[in-house]
């Protein structure tokens, strides 16, 4: 897939004290689209995920309603490129909890900040799988999209 055009509007955003520029949610969604075959279906959700690993942030834009087939995208939210793409056979829900959701299951009572993150780590090895990063006056806590709590990221490893 082609990057997007440099005459598409972009914003500026922080990400780990560095401003980069980055494309919108609704131009990674057109891209998705595109990518995904979604032919005038709209997109669900729109997700801005920040990598752990050094590596590009992204939206993970999905497709499909609860009970129904559907789509997830990954683009880089810095080039517009597809970086991933797959076909869900049927959507059982939202794709990720709600940050509400996230920080009731980690019993994160003084929240400071919360963001969707992702590297590989035993937690999570796919990207369509970000965690939530709680910041809470306690200490950082991650969350993943079954409710599972994460105190620390361990590496990946075998197994």
């Amino acid at each position: 897939m082609a990057q997007f055009s440099r005459r598409c509007t972009t914003r500026a955003a922080a990400f780990s004290g560095v401003n980069i520029s980055l494309i919108t949610a609704a131009q990674a969604e057109a891209l998705a689209a595109a990518a995904a075959h979604a032919g005038g279906v709209a997109a669900t959700a729109a997700y801005l995920v920040e990598r752990l690993d050094q590596g590009n942030p992204y939206f993970l834009i999905t497709f499909g309603e609860p009970g129904s087939a559907g789509a997830i995208v990954a683009v880089d939210a810095r080039t517009g490129v597809i970086m991933s793409s797959a076909k869900v056979e049927q959507l059982e829900g939202p794709w990720l909890l709600e940050k509400a959701q996230a920080v009731e299951y980690a019993g994160c009572i003084d929240l400071v900040a919360a963001r969707l993150v992702w590297g590989p780590s035993r937690a999570t090895r796919s990207l369509f799988y970000p965690l939530w990063e709680l910041a809470c006056e306690s200490g950082r806590i991650y969350v993943d999209r079954d409710g599972k709590v994460w105190h620390e990221l361990l590496p990946a490893g075998p197994g």
